[in-house]
């Protein structure tokens, strides 16, 4: 008896099976919607560190005091401007020079002025600065301590509208990265 010659499968299948199986095949961890979302991520924090490399920020020195009455004004100030007295903290006076610009705000008003410092004394004890700059009433409490004295020259302002009005100014001394505002960053860039 005789077999057959035909095969079961029919050649085309075979081929076909035998290129399937020679491709390679990887595994999929996640989906291409979330991989997108990832790269996308991963791009958004390289330009975040970027710009926080790169983008630099001001820092400034703070202060508080007094807008001088005319009899207490010092001659070397002019009289038609309002000059005020700020002290600041005696470690900060390294940063603070004559002719810096500084930006006055006043307790009694959300409005701020601009101004500009006219002379700083390095150290000035809480009973020279009574007797000096007339800090009778709520201006004896702002200096407890040996403080640095910084006369200022207010712009643009009437002496007797702010006289004795006390006041914050911020004194722009600098700048520094964000990054280095960031914690353990800044100790690394010697911040």
């Amino acid at each position: 008896m005789s077999v057959p010659n035909n095969p079961i499968f029919r050649d085309n299948a075979v081929k076909h099976y035998m290129r399937s199986r020679d491709k390679d095949t990887l595994p999929r961890f996640i989906s291409l919607p979330v991989a997108l979302f990832l790269w996308i991520l991963l791009g958004l924090l390289l330009v975040l560190g970027l710009l926080a490399w790169y983008e630099q920020i001001p820092s400034y020195v703070s202060g508080h005091g007094i807008v001088l009455r005319s009899n207490y004004v010092p001659p070397s100030a002019s009289n038609d401007k309002a000059v005020a007295v700020a002290f600041f903290a005696v470690d900060q006076v390294n940063y603070l020079h004559a002719g810096q610009s500084v930006l006055v705000s006043f307790a009694s008003s959300t409005q701020s002025l601009e101004g500009t410092l006219l002379t700083v004394e390095s150290i000035v004890s809480p009973a020279v600065a009574l007797q000096r700059y007339g800090l009778g009433g709520g201006g004896a409490s702002l200096i407890t301590q040996p403080s640095a004295a910084a006369i200022i020259k207010l712009d643009n302002t009437s002496p007797a509208l702010y006289a004795s009005n006390t006041l914050t100014v911020n004194v722009q001394v600098g700048s520094c990265r964000i990054i280095s505002l960031l914690p353990g960053i800044g100790r690394l860039l010697g911040k």
